[in-house]
């Protein structure tokens, strides 16, 4: 007997109002809760100020710029490259708006990662059930981490939401070869890393990635490579050129030098990575360097932020030759921090806990889903960010913040494992009926 097409138009209805719901429900949770945590407080002086203070000096005076403070070690009046601009000029373009309203910057937060949601929910409706999309996008949507985090004055909302479109975009690309899917596949990359630097490493992944599985078809392979890498290079131009007429060179962000001196000196894992930040680790750094005079020896080569950049790389590299298997331990310790699911740093014992379990949920759910998605593009790409990730947080650090992107990506295997299991259990159910 063939089902009623008025059967399936409810059943296709009924997802979209489960969806619909889920995703009100998210958005309004995740505003609420932001707005009354700073009932007290000023939202622009919690999380990462910073980007708050590049946002405000732009608004101001048109430029944009971070103006060091005291604990820091670089000897510039003003950085110019210190943080890609997205964020901040994100930032800057609700303060222009609206005086700087926390409560609608936050909406516009939740908003973001409402988007991050309903990816979710797109990429696992190609791999699975309207039931598995389903439980995935609430997986996403209420995980503790992301309903707690995506509001607060940190990049990861929009740099989640972007990678993620930018892995919808790919997936795409991979499946219908057309030319405008890689366009903005490569737009997406290009917003991921002007979002936060470190993309970049993840898109030359990708983009070897989507060469070599498709170069069977070679020609389209190559066409579909140079569009990605164009646009990619396209979005970043703009930035790209700025920093070359302020600073005298094409770069992404003057923090390569400085993130890594913090990644490797004596100071580091002073509190880094369960005591607290690799900020507090880093005060500590800055003292020692002007108690041994470093930083006025390095006055004397110019206020050049990226002049200085390259100093802090050498000091680190040095530091590096210098222990070579201590700096083996701890980049093998730094990346598990990546996958231990234990908060990095710690916080109140209650948040602990629910990250703790909250990521091994996810996790073990995950894996009653390999059996069906381990031969897919999506799964080679999970894991291919994955090595990524890791890779970057050998060199440098990672807290869980940093690894937050892979999270939604998570939500969608544990989704679909999560309908198996369900599954599995309705079958049993129906066996012992008989």
């Amino acid at each position: 007997m063939k089902k009623s097409p008025f059967a399936a138009q409810s059943g296709i209805l009924s997802t979209r109002y489960e969806i619909g719901l889920v995703l009100i429900i998210s958005f309004i949770l995740k505003s609420l809760i932001r707005i009354m945590l700073i009932e007290n407080h000023n939202y622009w002086e919690t999380g990462y100020d910073f980007y708050y203070k590049i946002a405000r000096n732009f608004v101001t005076s048109g430029s944009y710029y971070l103006s060091p403070g005291d604990q820091t070690f670089y000897l510039a009046d003003k950085l110019y490259a210190i943080r890609t601009p997205l964020y901040p000029l994100l930032i800057a373009a609700i303060g222009a708006l609206t005086e700087f309203s926390a409560p609608l910057f936050i909406i516009l937060q939740a908003a973001i990662s409402t988007i991050t949601v309903w990816l979710v929910y797109l990429i696992s409706r190609t791999l699975s059930t309207a039931k598995g999309a389903l439980l995935a996008a609430i997986l996403c949507a209420f995980y503790p981490y992301s309903v707690f985090h995506d509001t607060q004055l940190q990049e990861n909302a929009l740099y989640n939401c972007v990678s993620l479109a930018s892995v919808w975009y790919l997936l795409l690309a991979y499946r219908t070869k057309k030319a405008g899917h890689f366009a903005w596949a490569g737009f997406f990359l290009g917003l991921a890393t002007l979002t936060r630097a470190s993309h970049l490493v993840h898109t030359m992944f990708l983009a070897i990635w989507i060469f070599w599985t498709l170069r069977q078809t070679f020609k389209k392979a190559a066409l579909g490579f140079c569009i990605l890498i164009c646009t990619f290079t396209l979005c970043l131009s703009p930035w790209l050129i700025r920093n070359k007429i302020r600073l005298g060179a094409f770069t992404l962000t003057s923090m390569t030098g400085p993130s890594l001196l913090i990644a490797h000196n004596k100071s580091t894992f002073l509190f880094y990575p369960y005591k607290g930040s690799i900020d507090k680790s880093t005060q500590q750094l800055v003292f020692d360097l002007k108690n041994s005079g470093t930083l006025d020896q390095m006055r004397i080569a110019g206020k050049n932020e990226l002049v200085q950049s390259q100093k802090f790389k050498e000091m680190a590299l040095a530091y590096i030759l210098g222990h070579k298997l201590e700096t083996l331990k701890r980049g093998i310790y730094k990346t598990a921090v990546n996958f231990l699911g234990v908060l990095s740093p710690l916080k109140e014992w209650w948040e602990n806990i629910a990250y703790f379990l909250s990521y091994w949920t996810l996790t073990l759910l995950s894996i009653f889903s390999f059996h069906k998605t381990r031969r897919t593009p999506f799964f080679q790409i999970f894991i291919l960010l994955c090595v990524s990730q890791a890779i970057f947080s050998f060199v440098f650090f990672a807290h869980s913040s940093h690894r937050s992107f892979l999270d939604p990506m998570l939500a969608v295997f544990a989704g679909i494992g999560l309908s198996q299991l369900l599954a599995r259990a309705s079958i049993g159910q129906v066996g012992r009926k008989k």
